[in-house]
C-alpha cells in the first residue's frame, strides 16, 4: 500500500464521517425545531388559560364583593334577592378563588355569624376591617400581590 491509497482511504473516511455528521446536524436541527415549537405551544395555552383564569377570578371577585356589603350595615336586612345574588357569588368563589381569599371570606362570614347569633357581640368596625382584609386578598389575587392599599368602607 503506497501513500496515495493511504490519503485515499484517509480521505473516504473523512468524508464518510463528515456526511454523517452532517446528517446528525440536520436531524437535530430538525428535532430541536420541533421540540421548540412544542415548548412554545404549550407555553402559549398555560399564558392563555392563567389570563382566562385571571378575568374569571376578577369577575367572581366583583360580585363577592359587591354582595357582601349587604352584611356591613347591622341596620339593613338583606332582601331575597341580595340573598340569592351573595350565594351564587360565594358558590362561584369557592370553585375558583384560592385558599387565601376563600378563608379571609370564611372569617368574614364567622363574624357576621357570631354578630347574627347574639346581636353586637361583633363590633361594626370589626366586621369593616374584615371585610377589607377579604378585599385586600382578592385584590393580591388579581394582579396585585404588594399592595398597600388600605379599603375604606364608606357608608351613607
Amino acid at each position: 500500500m503506497d501513500f496515495s491509497q493511504l490519503l485515499s482511504i484517509a480521505g473516504s473516511v473523512l468524508l464518510a464521517l463528515g456526511g454523517g455528521a452532517a446528517i446528525v446536524f440536520a436531524l437535530a436541527k430538525w428535532l430541536g425545531g420541533v421540540w421548540a415549537a412544542r415548548i412554545l405551544e404549550n407555553e402559549r395555552l398555560a399564558g392563555a388559560r392563567e389570563q382566562e383564569l385571571l378575568v374569571r377570578r376578577r369577575n367572581v371577585y366583583t360580585k363577592l364583593s359587591v354582595s357582601l356589603r349587604v352584611f356591613l350595615n347591622a341596620s339593613t336586612r338583606s332582601n331575597v334577592d341580595d340573598q340569592k345574588r351573595f350565594l351564587e357569588a360565594y358558590d362561584e368563589a369557592a370553585l375558583w378563588a384560592p385558599d387565601e381569599v376563600m378563608n379571609s371570606v370564611g372569617h368574614l362570614l364567622d363574624l357576621i355569624k357570631t354578630n347574627t347569633a347574639s346581636r353586637g357581640s361583633v363590633t361594626e368596625e370589626t366586621l369593616q376591617i374584615a371585610y377589607a382584609s377579604a378585599i385586600a386578598a382578592m385584590r393580591k389575587d388579581c394582579g396585585f400581590p404588594n399592595t398597600k392599599f388600605n379599603y375604606r368602607v364608606v357608608s351613607f
